[in-house]
């Protein structure tokens, strides 16, 4: 288990890349972006990217409207 935050919450997950906490968190189509400590992860990059203690993931999905 690692500690991880998640959109500004805490977790503990056993994931150890981004594809595999994305399938935790139930997000089932690719219509969001994802940054690790601040930093855009590419989709073809969520299975080469290993997951810390202590890092900080944003999940940012598309907003309508303006």
């Amino acid at each position: 288990m690692i500690e991880i935050v998640v959109n500004g919450k805490k977790e503990s997950i056993k994931a150890c890349n981004i594809a595999e906490l994305i399938e935790i968190l139930g997000y089932h189509d690719n219509s969001f972006a994802v940054a690790v400590n601040g930093t855009f992860v590419a989709l073809k990059n969520y299975h080469d990217t290993t997951l810390k203690n202590g890092d900080e993931i944003e999940i940012l999905a598309p907003m309508v409207g303006g």
